[in-house]
């Protein structure tokens, strides 16, 4: 009598499922990665234009701040000089500015020339050892003369004020915020602070540390390299794991 022969029992391996999880993780960390370093390139390329534009400026003599919106259209970091008179009775405190890893303040003050105020950034001061107290500031008295660049302080959204009253001297602010400024005083403050460099007297009391580019554009190229290079390290790390599972 014939046996009915058994049905065989099939030896190839199941098909490989999808790692969709994985596929989903490591295509966002690549986008994440990618992005980052395109916008590293971006800001290497907007430091290196500010470098670019600060030393074209830099060719020039320093001219009065209210004479600088007459041939440049961007009045950042262009070279000024010119007499005034300190408004010893309104400095202004920025807080939680670092020098040297010392926590202290910027020292502004409206310097009134050719009949008009401008904000000045005499320098850094360092904090007393108590933060109920305040440093106090000294300033001289009649004409001095201040060398020094335009800058034009940027709103920071994260940054809440916490000043609520804007009449009592020295004002402690958390950043410059210059209509602010003209609405609570009927004044009219330019959209500029002069970043004092040097000055007659010297107010050798005040620290000044401006730098116009803290970051290098090498730097910027450096991180973005750095980036695209893990990005492309995910991809490969996915592609040898892949493989491996498939065998």
């Amino acid at each position: 009598m014939s046996k009915t022969p058994q049905s065989s029992v099939a030896t190839s391996p199941a098909p490989m499922k999808w790692p969709v999880l994985a596929s989903c993780l490591t295509l966002s960390a690549v986008v994440i990665m990618v992005f980052l370093g395109s916008w590293q390139l971006d800001r290497m390329e907007q430091k290196q234009h500010r470098l670019d534009s600060i030393a074209q400026k830099y060719t020039t003599a320093p001219m009065h701040p209210f004479d600088v919106a007459e041939q440049w259209q961007d009045v950042r970091d262009v070279p000024v000089k010119f007499r005034g008179e300190l408004n010893a009775d309104q400095p202004i405190l920025l807080d939680n500015q670092i020098t040297a890893g010392a926590t202290g303040y910027d020292v502004l003050v409206p310097v009134i020339t050719r009949g008009r105020p401008v904000l000045v950034n005499i320098g850094w001061v360092a904090a007393p050892a108590s933060r109920a107290e305040l440093p106090v500031i000294e300033l001289p008295a009649g004409q001095v003369e201040i060398e020094g660049v335009i800058t034009q302080p940027g709103m920071n959204p994260l940054i809440q004020e916490t000043q609520q009253h804007f009449d009592d001297f020295p004002l402690l602010v958390q950043q410059i915020d210059i209509p602010l400024f003209n609405q609570q005083w009927a004044s009219q403050l330019p959209d500029m602070v002069i970043e004092r460099l040097a000055s007659q007297p010297q107010m050798n009391q005040f620290a000044t540390n401006w730098q116009p580019v803290v970051m290098s554009p090498q730097k910027h190229l450096g991180y973005a390299i750095q980036w695209f290079g893990l990005a492309i390290a995910a991809v490969v790390i996915f592609i040898i794991v892949l493989i491996r599972r498939t065998k």
